[in-house]
C-alpha cells in the first residue's frame, strides 16, 4: 500500500491488482474441489489457504485456536432461537430461550408454537412482536417443511431469498444458520458490525468504511470466508452463540 493511502480512500495500486488476480486464480483452483455446499471443509484447509493468499490475515489467524463448533439444531429450532435473541445481549437471550424451551416441554415444534398465545409466550419473556415472528415462522414451516429441511442442494443466495420471506428473518439471521448449522464454507456476513470492527482493528481498514471495502478485502479468503469470519469474531472474543 502506498504511503498515505488507506482502504476506500485511494485508487487500487498495481500491487493490489496483482494480489487480487492471484487470489482469483487460487480461488478458482480451490473451487474445483470445494463447492459452496461442502460442509466437510476443515480449519486446517482454511488456514493453509489464508497462508497462501493473505499472509497479513494469516498472521492474525495463527494466534487463534480453531473456533468451537456450536450445538447442531434443527432449522426450525435454530431460526426460532435466532428470532428470540434479536437485539438482546447474549446472557438475556440465553435466559429467555431457556424459559421458552421449558414452556414448550421436551420438543420444540412448529405446531406447538402455533398453539401458544402471545400472553403465554410473554410469560417467558418473549415480546409480542417476536411472538408474531415465531408464529409466521411456524406457519411457513408447517405449510412447507422442505423449504427449511431439504436445502442440501440449494445455493446460499437461494436460501437467503427464500427464508427472508418469513417475518423477522433478515439476511444476517439466515447467514448465521448457513455458517453455524449447515457449515456452508463461503459465507461473509458483511452486515455484522463485529466482523467489520475486527477487520478495521487487524487489517488497517478505516473505521466505518463503505461495506464494499470489507467485501473486497474478503474476496481473497474465498472459498473459506466462513472460517475467516469465525476467526474475525474470535479475534474480538465476540463469537455469536
Amino acid at each position: 500500500m502506498l504511503e498515505g493511502c488507506s482502504f476506500g480512500t485511494c485508487c487500487e495500486t498495481k500491487a493490489e491488482s496483482r494480489v487480487l488476480n492471484l487470489s482469483a486464480m487460487a480461488n478458482t483452483a480451490l473451487n474445483s474441489t470445494l463447492s459452496q455446499y461442502d460442509a466437510d471443509w476443515t480449519w486446517s484447509e482454511a488456514r493453509g489457504h489464508f497462508e497462501s493468499v493473505d499472509p497479513e490475515f494469516h498472521a492474525v489467524v495463527s494466534r487463534l485456536d480453531d473456533p468451537i463448533d456450536v450445538e447442531r439444531r434443527s432449522a426450525f429450532e435454530s431460526l426460532a432461537r435466532a428470532i428470540i435473541g434479536q437485539q438482546l445481549s447474549t446472557k438475556a437471550a440465553q435466559t429467555i430461550w431457556g424459559r421458552f424451551v421449558a414452556l414448550h416441554g421436551l420438543e420444540l415444534t412448529a405446531e406447538g408454537v402455533l398453539s401458544f398465545s402471545a400472553e403465554m409466550h410473554r410469560a417467558a419473556g418473549v415480546s409480542g412482536q417476536k411472538h408474531g415472528y415465531l408464529q409466521d415462522l411456524a406457519r411457513h414451516y408447517t405449510d412447507n417443511p422442505d423449504m427449511f429441511d431439504a436445502v442440501e442442494s440449494a445455493d446460499d443466495a437461494a436460501i437467503v431469498s427464500s427464508w427472508t420471506t418469513v417475518k423477522g428473518l433478515g439476511p444476517w439471521t439466515v447467514q448465521m444458520h448457513l455458517m453455524f448449522q449447515l457449515r456452508r464454507p463461503d459465507v461473509f456476513p458483511v452486515d455484522d458490525l463485529g466482523i467489520r470492527r475486527s477487520m478495521e482493528r487487524t487489517l488497517g481498514i478505516a473505521k466505518d468504511a463503505p461495506k464494499s471495502v470489507y467485501t473486497k478485502r474478503a474476496l481473497q479468503w474465498g472459498p473459506f470466508r466462513t472460517a475467516a469470519s469465525r476467526f474475525l469474531w474470535d479475534n474480538l472474543d465476540n463469537q455469536p452463540k
